[in-house]
């Protein structure tokens, strides 16, 4: 049973909650998605970065569901029990919907869910901003709880916030076929391209400083989710550190498991175990290669916006073609593709990426000046040139992948 003082402190931060979210009047994309879930017996998981949205889009659930609380983790005794609370609210206070925000805070939670799950007529819809402590806990949650990655936005989406502009969403058939009579209908965001890749990709950093929101974002991950969750200690926080400066001033090329070891004196072994958890915090992306008799060895990229934050003091020409492939790779993830890389077993240069779609496959070289359909000869496979900035005479401007979700 929750003490009465407890249930009055947790049913008051809910109202400021509600009261908090009324001024956030759009909503991001996902919201949708999430409330179609909701019909479904499984709890929901929402896990992302801190600063994508995740605590204003659960306080904007709870103003829109009936019989809905609002709970941070944050504001609740060490002590309490999440069953004997969800079963309180559930029979005294006739809840139904339990918005559990930063729910890794809470020691326990995944059997304390299972039990809300097994037990009681409530739905639970819960984030986290410890992707690796989801990973870890998905194999006992996976009959009771969906897991939905909550990432930064797209393109679109942040012209939505940023410009009040909501532009149709492109498929991908539509990009590769009709892409001229589609570029003249977003060609005047392209001055929008560069500020949305280096500091516009996070809901958070919109309206705030850009070089302390990330800090503190990369701060609270490196120092506190990987020696937590990570099980990490001060060397390999260490270490951690000096890879990502190196990977933020090095060509997008040459940061492989090898590369990275060979330059920053961490062993292979190392660099790969450091590698896939700051895939898991949502920094970094790894993209394996294709084709046969090739070293299996991954291409490491940021995710946007986080290299511009780590290169800070670097030209912006040397980091343009990196942050280029970070657009493209970003958008393409969040739909329905198989993609890699591609490399070849001599080193001569191929071009960026293969993807696979529907029954086609389709090769992507991701241009600046100077690249030409030239570099895509001898690749089988339907072949196109990325422009960036747009230019239709050498090939499919690349901002248009930002429309596709």
């Amino acid at each position: 049973m929750i003490q009465p003082m407890q249930m009055e402190k947790i049913l008051e931060l809910h109202n400021l909650a509600k009261e908090s979210a009324a001024k956030f009047d759009k909503k991001r994309f996902i919201y949708e998605d999430i409330k179609k879930v909701l019909k479904d017996r499984l709890f929901i998981g929402v896990a992302g970065l801190r600063g994508v949205g995740k605590t204003v889009l659960l306080r904007q659930l709870s103003r829109e569901l009936e019989n809905s609380i609002y709970i941070s983790m944050d504001a609740l005794d060490a002590g309490i029990n999440l069953f004997e609370l969800a079963k309180d609210l559930s029979s005294n206070y006739k809840i139904k919907y339990l918005l559990i925000d930063e729910i890794h805070n809470h020691v326990n939670w995944q059997m304390e869910i299972k039990k809300i799950y097994d037990f009681l007529d409530i739905k639970l819809v819960f984030t986290s901003s410890a992707f690796i402590d989801i990973i870890r806990s998905k194999y006992d949650l996976s009959r009771r709880v969906a897991i939905i990655n909550m990432f930064p936005f797209s393109f679109r989406e942040y012209l939505f916030f940023k410009k009040n502009t909501l532009v149709d969403k492109m498929s991908l058939d539509d990009i590769l076929t009709k892409y001229r009579e589609l570029y003249l209908k977003v060609y005047t965001f392209e001055p929008e391209f560069n500020d949305f890749c280096i500091r516009g990709a996070l809901p958070s950093t919109i309206d705030a400083p850009f070089v302390q929101t990330i800090r503190n974002i990369v701060e609270k991950i490196i120092n506190h989710d990987l020696l937590i969750y990570g099980k990490l200690n001060r060397e390999d926080i260490i270490n951690i550190g000096n890879i990502l400066r190196f990977m933020s001033r090095s060509p997008v090329d040459v940061c492989n498991y090898s590369v990275i070891s060979h330059n920053t004196g961490i062993t292979k072994y190392k660099v790969q175990e450091y590698i896939g958890l700051l895939e898991q915090t949502f920094l970094l992306k790894v993209m394996l290669p294709y084709g046969s008799n090739v070293t299996r060895e991954p291409k490491i990229l940021y995710r946007l916006p986080f290299r511009s934050y780590f290169s800070q003091g670097t030209e912006d020409d040397k980091i343009i073609g990196a942050i280029r492939e970070e657009f493209f790779v970003h958008h393409l993830s969040n739909i329905d593709v198989e993609m890699n890389y591609l490399k070849s077993v001599r080193g001569e240069k191929l071009p960026d990426y293969v993807v696979f779609y529907k029954n086609d496959k389709i090769i992507f070289e991701i241009g600046g000046e100077g690249k030409t359909r030239k570099q895509l000869k001898g690749i089988s496979g339907s072949r196109f040139v990325l422009s960036q900035p747009g230019n239709l005479d050498t090939g499919i401007p690349l901002i248009l992948f930002g429309f596709v979700f």
